[in-house]
């Protein structure tokens, strides 16, 4: 009989991040007899529902598919669908499929590999969520031979540190307890905890051994700093017939790239590119719509809308809460005053609702 662990837990074999809190870490197992299911819940916050009725906790409950089972009241999952086939690659799904058809919610994603399958929302899952997830390789840095990258210098470890690349303009850094320590724009970072930062981070071991990351990542897109234009009158609300600087014309039809990219993204297919896990698959290339290939990610300069939101960031830190949403509503702003222009449509945008300046 084949069992499947299903919850929020990264050890879980259908990992479920569900932004409204509805599934537990481990929430139900589901059994597989031949043509026979089975479902038991786990003892769950939220209960297993079928038909609309709370099954008994660690009791086995046999189900048909045409059953209508679900984690809480309202997650709905296919059974079936959670074993899969043999045969499965590694990719993301596409997200605009219906509920009757698949089972999933709108805005959801699924990523599937050898080991497990998982479920997310591709604007509200956080990157700490999703790095729990990531198997991409890291590069271990020191003296010792064995290391990827050996660098004989007295002033670093045997085993100084390790790092990988997310996406290409994301990368994560962990200290493995050298005695000199790793630094990341000269902040040092606490032993065996992983961080990540932009790409135009500069990594220090040590106190001198400063770290070429396009060497030892040939694919990485550095970001360039463009913070946010601060005119003299953000302050406060401006005169709404105050003309607009060249400067301030030229971010707003930018917006045109950031819309299209990101309502793009939601009809379009993304295939799982291999040498990104999954964490890197979602903030940087399942989060933009591309035509294949790593180099093709980026719709627009400076690394498409994830590569934007880093470019207008003083700190190179990523925080672990960032979503794809928060970026997109952060650099999705009137360029005068810096207020979200939320989801409108940007062709229909024609002044800001706060400063009231007008764009068209």
């Amino acid at each position: 009989m084949e069992r499947k662990l299903i919850g929020r837990d990264a050890s879980c074999d259908y990992v479920i991040f569900d932004t409204k809190n509805r599934v537990s870490r481990r929430h139900a197992e589901l059994y597989r007899d031949h043509n026979q299911y089975y479902i038991k819940d786990l003892g769950s916050k939220n209960g297993t529902y079928v038909n609309g009725n709370r099954i008994i906790p660690e009791n086995l409950v046999q189900i048909v598919l045409t059953d209508k089972v679900t984690l809480s009241t309202d997650y709905h999952f296919d059974p079936k669908s959670i074993f899969g086939s043999d045969d499965d690659e590694t990719k993301i799904l596409p997200s605009n499929i219906s509920l009757s058809s698949a089972g999933f919610e709108n805005n959801q994603a699924v990523y599937k590999d050898n080991q497990r399958t998982v479920v997310f929302d591709r604007d509200k899952t956080r990157m700490e969520d999703l790095l729990q997830m990531d198997n991409s390789p890291f590069l271990t840095i020191g003296r010792n031979t064995d290391n990827r990258v050996v660098i004989s210098n007295n002033n670093i470890s045997k085993y100084h540190c390790r790092i990988r690349l997310l996406t290409p303009v994301m990368i994560e850094v962990e200290d493995l307890g050298s005695t000199n320590g790793t630094y990341a724009d000269e902040e040092k970072l606490k032993p065996n905890v992983r961080s990540q930062y932009s790409s135009s981070v500069k990594i220090r071991l040590g106190s001198s051994f400063i770290l070429d990351l396009k060497k030892f990542f040939p694919n990485i897109q550095i970001i360039p700093k463009n913070l946010p234009l601060k005119p003299e009158h953000q302050q406060t609300p401006s005169n709404p017939n105050e003309s607009l600087t060249r400067k301030e014309i030229a971010a707003f039809y930018e917006l045109e790239a950031v819309w299209k990219e990101y309502v793009g993204r939601q009809n379009q297919a993304n295939n799982f590119i291999a040498g990104y896990g999954i964490g890197g698959a979602v903030l940087g290339i399942a989060a933009v719509a591309f035509t294949g290939g790593a180099g093709a990610i980026f719709l627009m300069s400076g690394g498409g809308i994830l590569g934007r939101y880093l470019g207008q960031q003083k700190s190179n830190k990523i925080r672990n809460d960032l979503t794809y949403e928060d970026a997109f509503l952060q650099i999705y702003a009137c360029p005068r005053c810096g207020e979200s222009f939320q989801k409108k449509p940007w062709i229909t945008i024609r002044e800001c609702y706060k400063c009231k300046a007008k764009f068209r």
